[in-house]
């Protein structure tokens, strides 16, 4: 399952905060998690190979990394930060997804935390004038992080109580998978559209750095303190929706 590019080392994620992106509404926790290997210029460490996931292949997605190529599941890792965030890049085999999440959950079991990102329709939002994020945490992440989950800026989450995430992929699921596991696990989900939705994904990242800085380690070289800093968009996103209309058209 595991492919690592330096053969003669193991999967290693003690003390690592472990970031998930579910295969959901337009794509948005995918796209958050690329930001995140564009802006931290993350490291490609490997792949995960299963009969789970669609065979992809492809040229580097990332101008940091251009002589990489990119799978249907790869990891990429800040050694400095203990990071290691999980990509994806085409859909499950349904039949394969149960056994694909037992044997992801054993293989970050040791993990310090996980975090998993996704989305839901946006017409699932029951009150319009309420929050636009929701959250899931197990007991163990509340109590790690009781200063972050029990701040007033918190109010704007919403927890998230139900046994359904429509247009969430698997990310109930894999959130549940890992809290049987026993590891500190959060899902975090924005409700959203379909469309370009990388908008969103920058929503993602930034609330997450917001509220989850202190081991997400989002910052800038000479950063003033402020708590500012720059997302660097991908090189794959350049023609994320193909090239522009011709004019000749109208």
């Amino acid at each position: 399952m595991l492919l690592l590019k330096d053969k003669s080392k193991s999967l290693n994620v003690d003390n690592y905060t472990v970031i998930i992106p579910s295969i959901c509404v337009g794509n948005a926790a995918q796209l958050a998690c690329d930001l995140l290997i564009a802006s931290k210029k993350l490291k490609r460490i490997g792949s995960l190979s299963h009969a789970a996931l669609i065979p992809v292949f492809g040229p580097s997605a990332y101008q940091h990394e251009p002589n990489e190529c990119v799978a249907s599941c790869e990891l990429y890792e800040s050694k400095e930060d203990k990071l290691l965030v999980v990509q994806f890049r085409a859909p499950f085999i349904s039949k394969q997804t149960k056994r694909f999440q037992h044997e992801f959950v054993t293989l970050l079991q040791a993990a310090r935390r996980v975090i998993i990102l996704s989305g839901s329709f946006g017409f699932e939002r029951r009150l319009i004038d309420g929050s636009p994020w929701a959250y899931r945490a197990t007991d163990k992440f509340k109590a790690d992080h009781a200063t972050q989950l029990g701040a007033e800026a918190l109010v704007k989450w919403k927890e998230h109580t139900g046994e359904h995430i429509f247009g969430g992929g698997n990310a109930l699921q894999l959130y549940k998978a890992f809290e049987d596991a026993q590891v500190p696990s959060m899902l975090l989900f924005r409700y959203l559209l379909e469309g370009d939705n990388s908008t969103d994904a920058t929503l993602i990242v930034r609330e997450l750095n917001e509220l989850c800085g202190d081991f997400l380690q989002l910052r800038v070289d000479g950063d003033a303190g402020d708590g500012s800093f720059k997302l660097t968009m991908p090189s794959s996103w350049n023609l994320l929706f193909g090239n522009d209309v011709t004019e000749l058209l109208f």
